[in-house]
């Protein structure tokens, strides 16, 4: 039986929600003046952030397996190396306490491309979620126009992530498995200490061929929102 089922997928999405509208709500309420600016990306500042994201689907550019609906929620630590008036650059940790992976099972098997299964078989496709963990221990922000209220961003990671009850995305791969996301965003200060960020991220899961033997891949657009503290 499946630890998570399509069934209680809506929780998990009710909470991506209710953090986007914190997020706005926070805008909302804190109406800068239009001569408005920050200092909170200048060199050796710090930031906390909580954030929340879900991919809709799983395009095959590197990875081959389709279908996959990924959430995740984590938490982020940023430290600003260098910063000028034209760009900054953070160094960024971040941990995953939940990674869900909603994929297509055949016969209670995870399979990576229902569309190839024959058409007399396609109703018999159900789904199921898999629970994980996973660390992004290094990763790089890049803020421009790092004094105004409004930033363009972009950003690169990678780490692990560790799935407890099967492997993913298909049996013989692997539950521990690789990951990377690279993407731009645009960060928002709604004060000169804090900010919300709304972004998509690129990003990939795969065992990097340590499974026995099958590394599909899994590949994801994957839109987020995060609101941070600076100090």
């Amino acid at each position: 039986m499946p630890l998570f089922s399509e069934r209680k997928k809506a929780p998990f999405l009710s909470l991506l929600v209710l953090l986007s509208i914190f997020t706005v709500r926070c805008a909302a309420q804190s109406k800068p003046s239009s001569d408005f600016s920050t200092n909170a990306e200048h060199a050796g500042g710090n930031e906390f952030t909580v954030w929340g994201g879900y991919s809709p689907n799983s395009p095959k550019l590197i990875g081959v397996t389709e279908d996959r609906h990924l959430t995740m929620v984590g938490f982020g630590y940023a430290r600003v190396l260098l910063a000028n008036e034209v760009v900054a650059w953070k160094f960024t940790i971040d941990t995953v306490p939940l990674i869900l992976v909603s994929q297509p099972t055949l016969g209670g098997t995870e399979i990576a491309q229902p569309s190839k299964v024959p058409a007399a078989l396609q109703p018999l496709i159900s789904r199921r979620t898999t629970y994980g963990i996973g660390l992004m221990p290094v990763g790089f922000q890049f803020n421009f126009r790092p004094r105004r209220r409004v930033q363009p961003v972009f950003g690169i990671n990678g780490g692990f992530g560790y799935f407890s009850t099967r492997d993913v995305p298909v049996p013989a791969s692997a539950n521990f498995n690789f990951m990377f996301s690279a993407g731009p965003g645009v960060q928002i200060f709604t004060s000169e200490s804090r900010s919300i960020t709304v972004g998509y991220r690129f990003h990939h899961i795969s065992n990097a061929d340590t499974g026995n033997p099958f590394n599909p891949g899994i590949d994801s657009n994957f839109f987020y929102a995060a609101y941070s503290f600076h100090r």
